[in-house]
């Protein structure tokens, strides 16, 4: 299957008129609207705007695949933007400057089917050739050229690398606690994997070992808790509460077998690596949401 099968040029804008990521979706759902392929508009708009920055796959710096189930699709439908310069991300991952916004939506009944697409799509545009000439093309034509022959292949097993999620904020064993913990609640995860120097998985640091290691150290009624609050910001790293053996899975690991693995080994998250380094997390929040949520 080619890219450009699936992406007719009426859903290419180019250039796009957007600052930032938001306005960019608004943007190409306004073009579906015009051509009638999907239903409620203000619904819709509405729910991506609520969309969480880790359900948004990114690409390296320049690519944004924002990927949303909704009843407002009957089919399986992209849609993509070429801005001219750099969007405001708006809460992904602190590298990420995109200028190419691929939509895909999908009825909640297709779960299998778009994640797949997502998953090869991802593929497809770690090709640095291909974004070139996308960021170089000032034309739906233009833009219909550079995707034409790109090759998308739809695996037929959903994989971890379909679920996982890649906007991952991994820290280090020196890591001070106090600045995991900010990362904890800003992003509202529940762990963080911990890399060394070649970003090799080390352990992971979670609500848990956090609550572990800072129990000893919680502040007895005699003392003032902004006492404690500097012992913990200048005294514990991530070094000192992680947990050092952890699980990990590669990418191509079938769902199936990563979902037994939580189940049996009862781990509520996985990291995620290929060639021995981290590439991903996944965790039964995103197995739950991606499948099953609508």
């Amino acid at each position: 299957m080619r890219l450009g099968e699936l992406l007719p040029r009426e859903h290419i804008i180019a250039p796009l008129a957007a600052r930032s990521l938001r306005t960019a979706l608004e943007a190409l759902v306004s073009r579906l609207a015009e051509l009638g392929r999907i239903g409620d508009q203000d619904a819709l708009a509405a729910a991506l705007a609520g969309q969480r920055a880790r359900d948004i796959v990114c690409i390296g710096p320049r690519v944004a695949l924002p990927h949303f189930r909704t009843g407002s699709a009957d089919r399986r439908t992209l849609a993509l933007g070429g801005a001219s310069e750099a969007l405001d991300p708006e809460g992904l991952a602190n590298e990420a400057a995109p200028r190419i916004v691929v939509l895909i939506l999908a009825p909640p009944s297709a779960a299998s089917s778009y994640l797949q697409v997502v998953s090869a799509l991802a593929r497809v545009f770690r090709d640095a050739a291909l974004v070139e000439r996308i960021l170089g093309a000032s034309t739906p034509d233009q833009v219909m050229d550079a995707t034409r022959t790109a090759d998308l292949q739809v695996l037929p097993k959903l994989t971890v690398r379909d679920i996982m999620s890649q906007d991952v904020r991994p820290v280090s064993p020196a890591t001070p606690i106090r600045e995991a913990v900010d990362l904890l609640v800003r992003k509202r995860l529940r762990a963080l994997p911990v890399v060394g120097e070649k970003d090799e998985v080390l352990g992971s640091i979670s609500e848990r070992d956090i609550m572990r290691g800072l129990l000893p150290r919680v502040p007895r009624a005699d003392l003032q808790l902004d006492a404690a609050g500097v012992e913990l910001a200048e005294h514990l790293t991530v070094r000192d509460v992680m947990t050092r053996s952890v699980m990990c899975v590669s990418e191509d690991l079938s769902l199936e077998e990563a979902a037994n693995l939580m189940i049996n080994k009862d781990v509520e998250q996985l990291p995620v690596t290929c060639e021995g380094k981290l590439t991903g997390f996944l965790t039964r929040g995103d197995l739950i949401r991606k499948l099953f949520a609508r």
